[in-house]
């Protein structure tokens, strides 16, 4: 007899050949591998009072059959469950309700009830009212979709008192509204809500309605939903509402098999840091516990450095961009004209070298002097998040340099850095140390100046001490930022 889990994985896999791309992007829409949802109900901890689940983006009931399944199981003292699933796609409803009927037909005191509804717009009108219904667990994949400023998405967001800018966050934020106090929430979400300006709202919500318990990092950012080729990191990640907020536990594997799974408790002013404003939060590996050894933290205020985005929008000044530099224009530039952490301009390619000088280009130049540049999106070439390069007076003539906006520029009040401050934010930006840090708040390539401002940063000393150290080299490698870093973390 073919098993439930069986039949599951073989509809999700057809569903994911048969289905059109459009189609999946319309509803946000990635099945759950029956092996992450098994793993997701084997976060919540066992218990003997009545259980009502909700399951908001079912789907055709991958998370609420593992739950049920491991229920069952495990032979669980629970005298009813109740489950709530929706999701709005009708292609899907039949397989939903058969798989359900026959996860809950194991179970003799268990229903369940399916909603073609949309779960944003009918949740919060019922909450609005108070006529809402609550869960003691919420198992969750929910849809991926941007959703705009004016949408009734973000409208019905608005009514739990969340300001969020995708579908997931919204559908989270909502699950998070109807648990019933130290109920749990269980979720497999894109990482991207961990660090950024427009999920700091997100961030908040969490950590003012829930305390976080338990958080599972795919090493590899393609494994989770392979069959799907998916490339966003995702992270289940499991929440307890209006608990005491303790040591979180942190597991990580390398794809969906689960071998070699590894776990560890940490304390939460690893996941949340002290006085951070943005409230990031920081996930670690086991590896990167223990070995911080970097006594003196600075910020970007501290040391008198701020980092700007490029001003240079070059699509809405189309008209003043110049293939090649002239007389009445300015150095434009781009990502491009990075190389082995120099500039190295112009540069034959597909992109501008200059753009002529204007009322609206001259509000937005730099003058001559030392900047230092990071790629605000990193290439599937670089193994590293974080490739800062840097730019010398010597790099032109004139006076007035223009910055395109994919780049992120390190700056004295829109002038020049000292010589051997840019030096050293060259050197520690480059290091491994730095690429590390970031990859605990951020699981894509995007690098934003907000990111670059949570870094932790030397003393002026230390890095003018490493500016002096990397001038002293003409050629650069990831060795020498290394070590020469390793001397401000030893």
């Amino acid at each position: 007899m073919i098993t439930i889990a069986e039949r599951l994985e073989k509809e999700r896999k057809s569903h994911a050949v048969e289905t059109s791309v459009s189609h999946k992007e319309s509803f946000g829409q990635y099945f759950t591998p029956y092996p992450i949802a098994k793993f997701m109900s084997s976060l919540f901890p066992e218990t003997d009072r009545k259980i009502k689940l909700l399951d908001p983006g079912a789907g055709i009931g991958t998370l609420s059959c593992s739950f049920m399944e491991r229920i069952i199981k495990e032979k669980w003292n629970t005298p009813a469950i109740h489950i709530s699933a929706y999701d709005i796609d009708k292609d899907v409803y039949n397989t939903l309700s058969e798989n359900l009927a026959s996860s809950s037909s194991a179970f003799k005191k268990s229903d369940y009830e399916i909603f073609s509804e949309d779960f944003l717009e009918k949740t919060s009108f019922e909450y609005t009212l108070k006529i809402h219904e609550t869960y003691t667990h919420v198992i969750m994949n929910p849809p991926y979709k941007k959703i705009l400023t004016n949408s009734k998405e973000r409208q019905s967001a608005r009514a739990f008192g969340l300001e969020t800018v995708n579908l997931y966050s919204a559908f989270m934020g909502a699950a998070i509204s109807l648990t019933e106090d130290n109920g749990y929430i269980v979720a497999i979400v894109p990482r991207s809500f961990c660090n950024g300006v427009y999920y700091k709202p997100f961030r908040e919500f969490i950590l003012n309605n829930c305390a976080i318990k338990h958080i599972h990092l795919f090493e590899s950012r393609d494994k989770a939903f392979k069959d799907e080729a998916v490339l966003q990191e995702n992270i289940i990640i499991m929440l307890q509402k209006n608990a005491k907020q303790e040591n979180v536990k942190i597991s990580y594997c390398n794809d969906d098999s689960f071998i070699g799974l590894s776990e560890f408790d940490v304390p939460f002013n690893q996941i949340l840091h002290e006085n951070d404003r943005e409230k990031y939060f920081y996930i670690p590996t086991k590896q990167q516990i223990g070995n911080e050894n970097l006594t003196i933290y600075s910020n970007l205020k501290d040391l008198g450095v701020k980092v700007s985005t490029g001003p240079i929008v070059d699509f809405r000044m189309k008209e003043l961009l110049l293939k090649d530099y002239k007389e009445k224009s300015v150095p434009l530039i781009y990502s491009v004209h990075l190389k082995n952490n120099r500039l190295l301009w112009p540069q034959e390619s597909k992109k501008p070298n200059a753009i002529l000088e204007s009322d609206e280009v001259a509000k937005q130049l730099f003058p001559k002097g030392f900047y230092v540049l990071v790629k605000r999106f990193s290439t599937k070439e670089e193994t590293k998040r974080v490739v800062a390069s840097i730019i010398t007076p010597d790099d032109f003539l004139n006076e007035g340099i223009a910055f395109e906006n994919h780049l992120n520029v390190f700056h004295v009040n829109k002038k020049s850095l000292s010589e051997d401050i840019a030096y050293g934010l060259v050197c520690w930006l480059n290091s491994t140390y730095i690429d590390e840090k970031f990859r605990l708040f951020s699981g894509h390539t995007q690098v934003n100046a907000t990111d670059l401002r949570n870094l932790p940063y030397p003393s002026i000393e230390d890095l003018e001490n490493l500016g002096r150290l990397l001038k002293t080299e003409k050629e650069w490698n990831q060795m020498i930022f290394d070590n020469f870093s390793k001397v401000i973390t030893r």
